[in-house]
This record gives C-alpha cells, sequence and structure tokens, in this order.
C-alpha cells in the first residue's frame, strides 16, 4: 500500500523536473534581451569625417579640441587626408591637436581696446590756410617779375594786375571774348643806312639826307585789328632798372623813355628815319612824321598801363629806346631795345 502511495509522487516529481528543464532555454533568451535593452551603447571613437561635420556644424575651435583631448587618441593623418581637412574649413590648431591629443594650443590674441574720451570733451580741429593774396607772394612790390616762394599761388598770365615778367604786353581777346595777354618780342636791329646823299649834295645840301635804322623781315609776329591798342609795361622794381632781365638797357624806368613809332615797309625790311643832316645843321632822333603820341598811367610801382592818344593806321609799329636817349630824348638814334607789333584789319 505504501509502495502505490509513492509511484504517484515520484511521477509528479518527474515531470515537474523535465517542465523546468524545458522552460530553461526561454528564460535564457528573454534575460539577454533585458539586458541588451538596459545597457547603454558603447561610444564610437573619432574618425576624420567626425571632424569634418563637427567643424561644418559651426562647432568652436575649443569645443573640437576638447573632444578629441577627450578621445585621448592621436590620429595617423596621411598627407591626403589632412588636405581633406583644410579644404574643409579645419584649422591648423585643430589638425595638430588630432595629430598630438597633448600639443599646446596658443589662444587667440585679443585686440587691446582703446580708451575713448567722452564725446563732449573731444574738441574738432580745423585747419584753416590763410589765403595768400597775389600782390603779398611776390618778393618785390611792382609785380613785374614774380618771387621765388613756392607756396605762392599760381597767378593768371593773362590779368594784367598779377605778376609778370618784365617787358611790354599786348593787352587783347580772343575770339571768344576772354582777356589775353600777348608779350611783344624783342625784334633784331639790323642797323643803319644813309640815303639821299648824292641829292643833298646836288642841291648843296638843301635837302637833307636821311639816316634810317633798320629791322629785318617786312612784318611783325604780334598783329591785332584794334586800333587803339592798350599795352601794360613791367619794369623791376630795383635800383639796376627794368632792363636787367628782359630790356638791354639798364636805367628804364617808365614808358616815357621809349617812343612809338610808325614804320616804313619795305620788301624785306621796315625802316625808320633816325638822323636828317644837310647845309643847314642835322637832327637826330626819331622823325616827328613817324612818331606817335601815347598816354602813360602809372597803374603801382613798376606798372604802367599805355594807350595811343588816336586810333593807329595800319601798318607796322614799334616801341623803341635807344642808347642816346639822355642826350638827344627817346628815339632810333642808336636804338637797342625795339618790341614790334602790326595793326591789320580783320585780325
Amino acid at each position: 500500500m505504501r509502495q502505490l502511495i509513492l509511484i504517484p509522487i515520484a511521477l509528479a516529481a518527474s515531470t515537474f523536473a523535465l517542465g523546468q528543464q524545458a522552460a530553461h532555454p526561454a528564460t535564457k533568451t528573454a534575460q539577454k534581451q533585458t539586458t541588451e535593452l538596459t545597457a547603454s551603447p558603447k561610444p564610437q571613437g573619432l574618425t576624420v569625417d567626425s571632424i569634418v561635420s563637427m567643424t561644418q556644424a559651426g562647432l568652436s575651435e575649443d569645443l573640437i579640441v576638447a573632444r578629441i583631448r577627450k578621445e585621448g587618441k592621436a590620429f595617423d593623418l596621411s598627407p591626403e587626408e589632412m588636405i581633406k581637412l583644410k579644404n574643409a574649413g579645419v584649422s591648423d590648431t585643430i589638425l595638430r591637436v588630432m595629430l598630438d591629443p597633448q600639443a599646446e594650443v596658443k589662444p587667440a590674441a585679443q585686440p587691446i581696446p582703446q580708451p575713448q574720451a567722452p564725446a563732449a570733451l573731444v574738441a574738432p580741429v580745423v585747419v584753416q590756410t590763410p589765403a595768400v593774396p597775389v600782390a603779398a607772394a611776390v618778393s618785390n612790390p611792382s609785380g613785374a617779375t614774380p618771387g621765388p616762394e613756392p607756396s605762392a599761388p599760381a597767378a593768371d598770365p593773362n590779368d594784367p594786375m598779377t605778376p609778370h615778367d618784365s617787358g611790354i604786353y599786348l593787352y587783347t581777346r580772343d575770339r571768344d571774348g576772354n582777356p589775353k595777354m600777348i608779350v611783344l618780342e624783342r625784334a633784331a636791329y639790323q642797323g643803319s643806312k644813309t640815303g639821299g646823299v648824292l641829292t643833298s649834295a646836288l642841291t648843296y645840301g638843301l635837302r637833307k639826307a636821311k639816316m634810317k635804322a633798320v629791322i629785318p623781315g617786312p612784318r611783325a609776329s604780334v598783329r591785332t585789328s584794334d586800333r587803339r591798342p592798350v599795352f601794360y609795361f613791367y619794369f623791376e622794381d630795383k635800383a639796376s632798372g627794368l632792363g636787367k632781365s628782359y630790356f638791354g638797357l639798364t636805367g628804364l624806368s617808365n614808358p616815357n623813355q621809349f617812343a612809338l613809332v610808325m614804320l616804313e615797309v619795305k620788301k624785306s625790311t621796315r625802316e625808320t628815319i633816325i638822323m636828317e643832316f644837310g647845309a643847314l645843321g642835322a637832327s637826330s632822333g626819331t622823325h616827328a612824321k613817324s612818331m606817335v603820341p601815347f598816354k602813360s598811367e602809372r597803374i603801382r610801382p613798376g606798372l604802367y598801363k599805355v594807350v595811343p592818344t588816336e586810333q593807329l593806321k595800319e601798318g607796322e609799329y614799334c616801341f623803341l629806346a635807344s642808347a642816346g636817349f639822355g642826350a638827344y630824348g627817346a628815339g632810333a638814334a642808336g636804338a637797342v631795345d625795339i618790341f614790334d607789333f602790326a595793326i591789320v584789319p580783320n585780325q
């Protein structure tokens, strides 16, 4: 009876043991899956592409360097990889730390802020250049010859009131009505010739022989259609007179020492009478019939305005001063300075 009771118990125990063995593989699988879900993923190491991605994402250089140093592993970069990183915008500092995580990184130099004064305390600096009058810029007061000061403003050469080199200038206007100053060039003095000697001898000196000053060339280079031309005489305001730089004679100081003469035009020359002599005597100087009266006005020391008192006829003219003006008066006898011009129609 007792054996019959033990048999069912043994059978039940065997069945339980078999159930336990059958359930064991499933239990291990479930436990493994639960472990995999709860465990954190293993971090991946930095790569060249990850450095490029962080740079292009805009992460600062300090953050990328800190991440490389946290990894603690040096990159074995090939030249091609370094070029790739550089083209992607990776800085040299990051490349240096990638090759050596312990490499020293120098901070970028920061500009030193400059102290600024309050706006109310800053006074504007105004530089004023004083205007220099033309007359004050010239060393001598006559205005004849400009001074050597380099700071003097450029004078208008067509303004009679500005300084000019000593000489005689024709004041006229161009086709557009603008004022224009033209300097009269010195004419060559060819010499003199005598005529009428035979006639004077045949008339026993009643007909005077004439000596004439000769200027080469039939016409002057300066020509104007103004019948009452205006001239400006510029003299140097010096003890040596105005002839030192332009005029040949010394001691000239005003236009009254010149004569305005109408010239007789020949084929290849221009002439004027400088002396007449005969039985009753001789006379030298400019011939009265060829002289043209003019009015001289002093503008300032060394500057004169000269205008003929009457309208000039068409022809060749000249201003002349002679070496003998002290003894004979201004005239062509011994003429040294001759400045010629012409009056022509429709010039």
